[in-house]
């Protein structure tokens, strides 16, 4: 790499000059679904949350686990940020990464899937054709166009790789392959070689400045394991750096004359032990922390001199890695630098989705500004007496109304009941609720009911003194009977 006079960005700013801070988070997430049920991201729930939390301007995921048929509408649109996701094309709850940019600070210019650019763009051509990104109008450069097309796809067919221009830099959020099993080392070797062509073309030939952040998968030195024998062992060799992928990280960092890219964790702490980002859950090594380093934040020279800080967050759970975080200082009046605008977002972004596309959310709403438009007529607020006794015993209070306010009037029709020459006739129902409470008026009939045994029932006074009036009448009758048994003697009733 060439001096400083020939970087895009300048020296840092003098401590008395204003500057903003963007802090660049990567986080290997073991699936997306999972990891806000873990603290402290258990307590909202939020996305939003979860990265005002984190005070990241740029959140890098890795290892999302997720389809583009399984993605949810809460992680697409994040109040406040833009999304971008890279799925695995085969593989289902496999690999993934996804990138969150704040819109506040900075949102990117251009962003692609994979390093190879072999993939279909979300752009088309004026014929309606899909073209691949290396082909596109709007590519991020940096491509090795010796790649065959359809070896390209097979090395970004995992959904590996996001790469985003934010003008300044360029950003690619990478999860390289492991090689647990032993079976997958041609392909672990194509990627890395890949990976390193690629940043090489855009350090070097289009004089670029980039930031390489993600789950690396490769422990850099012993210092960065808890048990450098076993990494020995499982290279099957006795030297530590003799592995192809040792070699090919060591070549593309300082201090090798060839290096490109400055870890800026060890550029802080270059002695510190322990500074670990994935610990064997299987084992629950993590308390004991026993671990390695295997995510890393690299950037080129110039972007180095712009960071103020770095570290590790090993108390944040969620997955069986930590975030790593690292702050750059800029000028503040390059805000615009960083910032596209809205309409100019890539087609990558997930709010392009067709599932997504026109979504807001609940804030964004509320947000909104203009004016309403309103499907009923508007009434104007009145401003009622005090209410006395009687007005508060009504069931409902009267509002005032305008006049060029009508209401349509509901009449209850009433039952018909048939009368006694066979017209129908409305009855005459109950008026108001009290006529249920008065008493009857008294009847005069002179038909009462007699229960078994003779005894009569009487409700009053005068209804009991007929009835015994009737009862001696009926007793001297009979006895006249006996005494005239040929005539017949009639009981009135």
């Amino acid at each position: 790499m060439s001096d400083g006079t020939s970087y895009l960005i300048p020296s840092s700013p003098t401590p008395s000059s204003p500057s903003r801070r963007i802090r660049i988070v990567t986080f290997n997430i073991c699936g997306i679904r999972n990891v806000l049920q873990f603290h402290p991201w258990n307590v909202c729930r939020s996305w939003a949350t979860m990265f005002d939390m984190l005070n990241a301007d740029i959140v890098c995921f890795q290892e999302t686990k997720i389809q583009r048929k399984d993605i949810e509408e809460s992680m697409a649109i994040v109040p406040g940020f833009e999304s971008f996701f890279s799925f695995s094309r085969y593989k289902k709850g496999y690999s993934g990464v996804a990138v969150y940019t704040r819109n506040s600070v900075c949102r990117p210019f251009k962003a692609e899937e994979g390093i190879t650019g072999c993939l279909e763009s979300f752009d088309l051509l004026s014929n309606g054709r899909k073209v691949l990104y290396r082909e596109s109008e709007s590519n991020i450069g940096g491509y090795d166009y010796l790649i065959n097309p359809s070896d390209g796809q097979e090395i970004d067919s995992e959904g590996r790789t996001l790469v985003l221009d934010f003008r300044m830099f360029v950003l690619i959020c990478v999860y390289c392959p492991a090689n647990s099993t032993g079976d997958r080392s041609h392909y672990r070797e194509t990627f890395l070689t890949t990976l390193s062509n690629r940043i090489r073309q855009l350090v070097e030939i289009e004089m670029r400045e980039v930031i390489l952040v993600g789950d690396i998968n490769i422990i850099r030195d012993r210092i960065d394991t808890a048990d450098p024998g076993e990494c020995v062992k499982d290279g099957n060799n006795l030297d530590f750096k003799a592995t192809f992928a040792r070699q090919l990280l060591d070549t593309l960092l300082v201090p090798h004359p060839s290096g490109i890219l400055i870890d800026v964790c060890r550029l802080l702490f270059p002695e510190r032990e322990g500074m670990y980002t994935c610990w064997n859950q299987k084992i629950n090594a993590r308390p004991g922390n026993y671990g390695s380093r295997l995510d890393y934040l690299l950037c080129t020279k110039a972007l180095s001199n712009k960071c103020s800080a770095a570290n590790i967050l090993p108390e944040l759970l969620g997955s069986d890695h930590c975030p790593v975080y690292a702050d750059l200082q800029f000028p503040i009046d390059w805000a615009n630098k960083f910032m596209a605008d809205p309409e100019d977002v890539p087609r990558l972004a997930a709010r392009y989705f067709p599932e997504f596309s026109g979504r807001r959310s609940i804030l964004e709403m509320f947000k909104a500004s203009g004016p309403r438009i309103s499907v009923a007529p508007t009434i104007p607020l009145q401003v009622e007496p005090e209410l006395g006794v009687d007005e508060m015993d009504k069931p409902y209070r009267n509002v005032a109304e305008p006049e060029n306010v009508t209401r349509t009037k509901f009449i209850r029709k009433r039952k018909l009941v048939p009368s006694s020459n066979g017209t129908s006739k409305r009855s005459n129902q109950q008026k108001k609720l009290t006529a249920f409470f008065k008493q009857p008026p008294p009847s005069h009939s002179n038909s009462k009911a007699v229960k078994e045994g003779g005894d009569e029932f009487a409700s009053d006074n005068e209804e009991s003194s007929f009835f015994s009036e009737e009862i001696s009448r009926v007793s001297a009758a009979i006895e006249e009977s006996s005494h005239t048994s040929s005539n017949s003697i009639t009981v009135s009733t």
